[in-house]
């Protein structure tokens, strides 16, 4: 049963990341007053018009791909972290985003189309957590301080694979794409992914709300979780697959984003506590929050270019990861 808490967050937090996504419309090299962003989006006004074209087909699918990357990760890193009792636990920081990166990037130099280069990209992501978790699993569960040496080094292997993949390509365009992809962004969003990534992010993120329970008492650890009459294994099987695929879907969007995952569960957990029911939502709207804030950013920080997306999430999240190394260290560690 859905309590008040989670739905008042919800409630809030989607009025709040629509009006973000409508202020961020208006946001570029090229400025649309507010008036005729409302405008356009109510179907008034000159239907040839450049500001129409620029809004509906260019602004509006790359903001709601920034509202989905986001959630995405902001999930999957509330997931991970209470899965393996590790604050550090993120897509990128054990691993699993470099695998589902190498796995869309594998997809673009064998030819395969989008859909078939994003099954890889989840094959991979799953396959990439597995490893990791496989090397640092131990009779005490996972220490912290082993999946993250762990997923560093797994990251890094499947960094190293990219870029070989990158060095033995011949087709320009394909190398082209190979790059852009691991910068990150949001430039080349279409309605057409949009149209089925979207909703199954919407549909993923609403099964790992009805975990919220389970992913309280993994929290607690495997053992106690087992005591209270959890199948640990089974949900933890569950809440990993959930997790690659929140992965694997935003990086078939974005690329590789860094730190989402990390930081925004912590920042979470500050605003709502420590209950999934609460925490998992919050993260999920505070990540889509993010990627779209940033992404706008991008878009203005040095006309008439932009910065990757990647870049700019690394530059907000490295500072950040110090910051609760620290807060780590002077609490007497992750565990």
């Amino acid at each position: 049963m859905v309590t008040r808490r989670p739905r008042t967050i919800a409630l809030v937090g989607g009025a709040t990341a629509m009006l973000a996504l409508l202020l961020s419309l208006g946001i570029g090299i090229i400025h649309v007053p507010y008036g005729e962003v409302v405008q356009v989006l109510l179907g008034q006004g000159d239907s040839a018009s450049l500001h129409r074209t620029l809004i509906l087909e260019m602004r509006l699918p790359r903001a709601v791909g920034a509202l989905v990357v986001g959630a995405g990760l902001g999930a999957a890193g509330c997931m991970l972290q209470a899965l393996l009792r590790d604050p550090l636990a993120s897509p990128t920081m054990i691993g699993t985003a470099q695998a589902s990166g190498f796995g869309r990037v594998l997809g673009v130099f064998l030819g395969m189309g989008y859909l078939g280069s994003v099954a890889l990209s989840f094959v991979m992501a799953v396959t990439g957590t597995m490893i990791v978790l496989l090397i640092a699993r131990s009779r005490r569960g996972f220490p912290a301080q082993t999946v993250l040496l762990a997923g560093v080094n797994v990251g890094m292997l499947f960094a190293a694979l990219i870029g070989l993949l990158q060095y033995i390509s011949r087709d320009e365009g394909q190398l082209s794409r190979m790059v852009l992809m691991l910068l990150g962004g949001l430039w080349q969003v279409t309605w057409g992914p949009l149209a089925w990534i979207g909703p199954i992010t919407a549909v993923v993120v609403g099964m790992a709300l009805l975990l919220g329970r389970n992913l309280d008492l993994l929290a607690l650890g495997e053992e106690d979780a087992r005591r209270l009459g959890q199948h640990a294994r089974g949900v933890g099987t569950l809440v990993l697959v959930l997790a690659c695929l929140l992965t694997s879907l935003a990086v078939s969007i974005a690329g590789v984003i860094a730190f989402v995952g990390l930081v925004v569960p912590h920042a979470a957990r500050r605003i709502v506590g420590p209950i999934h029911g609460a925490l998992l939502p919050a993260s999920a709207i505070l990540g889509g929050l993010l990627v779209l804030a940033t992404d706008c950013i991008a878009r203005v920080a040095v006309p008439p270019n932009e910065l990757p997306l990647g870049v700019l999430t690394s530059l907000i999240g490295v500072p950040s990861f110090l910051f609760i190394l620290r807060s780590m260290a002077r609490g007497g560690g992750a565990r």
